[in-house]
């Protein structure tokens, strides 16, 4: 007891230096696979854009309809790793294929639950009072992207069993090698380069339903090489369902998916409501969520981390170093996001005009990363102590105080102050930056007081 209380005195960072190094072990390759799928984000932003506003406008409305049914698709997914984690670290290894084989099954049938949806979804875009030019471009995209939730959700499920059994590593070659075939289709399928047929914006779709079918095939090849991982993938055929293992599963993943849900809606809301301020704002707010979507999918690399080492100590019954684990990945995220926080102040002019050369566009956006800059510690902060909490399978009232951060302040704080505050475009985002901050501080003070009453 004498060693946990030590990496409160300084020097801090000396103390939390072999925790760092784990963290970063585990991270590393979940934080490359992420910059991956941000550089296809990118990319996909980047030549849309040279398709004009309404083009990246249409893109903005579907991805905030689309990232609302994936984060919460990713939330019962993000179930698996601290099941499997503690079942490794308490050494009950028959356990790991039977949580596997019921969060597949899980994981399926929501793909195709969310299909149906976003089809239905598709023909009422009209009432959503968006720019209708751009809602004509954005139903193409929906429909192609609403089939891509079916290998998107078989990959998640994959990709979270070997991140809960400490590699990550192969979900990060598949990741790499499908971002790189992806860019590569997004210029042939948008302008029709090489004979391939000319699409515009659903050439972006089109090319992820691709890429997303060849990460899959090429995680299965990887994962069935590596004799650990591939036991327990053979050994999920055998056996019978079980409706108690359902049932932990959903315990787990379906506030988890809430969690991450009251967020991404707030930001999706945020979206929506920028259209109805003009096309103009919405196309540099696309921009702007773009950039700062880089940092937080790298930051969610740590979360993971916390996740994993978390569940790890927990199977172990180790509570001094569940702590240390999940206390160190939030002082590292922290340092991180100071980092990006003051890139984005200083970059704020230059980066918009990768994107787009509309002067009105450019200034808008140059404005927003600001706020963007604003709400990098706090949104570091949330994701890696969410996932330090899921480590250890707290997940209710996290999920409580998410939806009281977005859905209670953050969301009508962003309405108010836009449309009756006189704040403009800024306000939307101020909005975000209050939610984050109130979640980050309850979250923070949950993990806080959960870990130091399982290490007392």
């Amino acid at each position: 007891m004498q060693f946990a209380g030590t990496y409160l005195r300084p020097p801090m960072l000396n103390s939390y230096r072999e925790d760092f190094r784990l963290n970063f072990k585990l991270a590393l390759p979940i934080m490359l696979g992420q910059l991956g799928q941000v550089s296809v984000n990118i990319a996909d932003n980047l030549m849309v854009g040279r398709l004009g506003a309404t083009a990246l406008a249409a893109v903005s409305m579907s991805v905030a309809v689309l990232m609302v049914t994936m984060v919460v698709g990713m939330g019962i997914s993000f179930a698996l790793p601290p099941l499997v984690s503690e079942a490794d670290g308490a050494k009950k290894l028959k356990q790991i294929p039977v949580f596997f084989k019921h969060s597949f099954v899980l994981n399926f049938v929501y793909a195709l639950l969310t299909l149906g949806l976003i089809l239905l979804i598709v023909p009422q875009l009209r009432h959503f009072g968006q720019d209708p030019e751009a809602v004509v471009l954005a139903k193409p995209y929906l429909v192609i992207s609403a089939w891509s939730m079916i290998p998107f959700m078989v990959f998640q499920t994959l990709r979270c069993y070997s991140d809960g059994l400490s590699n990550t590593v192969i979900p990060m070659t598949a990741i790499v090698i499908g971002n790189v075939l992806n860019i590569f289709l997004n210029y042939l399928l948008i302008f029709g380069k090489f004979g391939m047929p000319e699409m515009g914006v659903a050439g972006a779709a089109t090319a992820s339903l691709i890429a997303r079918i060849v990460m899959i095939l090429v995680i299965v090849i990887l994962l069935l090489r590596k004799s650990r991982l591939a036991v327990h993938l053979k050994r999920s055929l055998q056996g019978r369902f079980q409706l108690s293992v359902f049932k932990r599963i959903l315990d787990l993943g379906v506030p988890t998916s809430l969690q991450m849900f009251f967020e991404v809606s707030a930001f999706a809301g945020a979206a929506l409501l920028m259209g109805m301020v003009g096309k103009n704002e919405q196309a540099a707010h696309q921009i702007t969520i773009n950039l700062a979507s880089t940092t937080f999918l790298i930051a969610t690399g740590l979360g993971m981390a916390a996740t994993i080492r978390v569940g790890n100590r927990l199977g172990e019954q180790n509570y001094p170093a569940l702590r240390r684990a999940g206390l160190s990945a939030i002082v590292q995220v922290i340092l991180f996001m100071l980092v990006c926080a003051i890139i984005f102040v200083f970059a704020r002019f230059f980066f918009p005009t990768l994107y787009i050369d509309d002067p009105v566009v450019l200034k808008i956006a140059s404005y927003l990363l600001l706020f963007a800059a604003l709400f990098q510690i706090p949104d570091g902060i949330q994701v890696v102590v969410l996932g330090a909490l899921r480590g250890f399978q707290d997940v209710r009232i996290p999920t409580l105080i998410t939806f009281i951060a977005y859905w209670i302040f953050g969301l009508p704080f962003s309405y108010f102050s836009t449309f009756h505050w006189g704040f403009g475009p800024g306000g939307i985002w101020l909005g975000l930056v209050v939610g984050l901050t109130i979640s980050a501080s309850l979250l923070t003070y949950r993990f806080w007081k959960k870990s130091s009453r399982l290490e007392g």
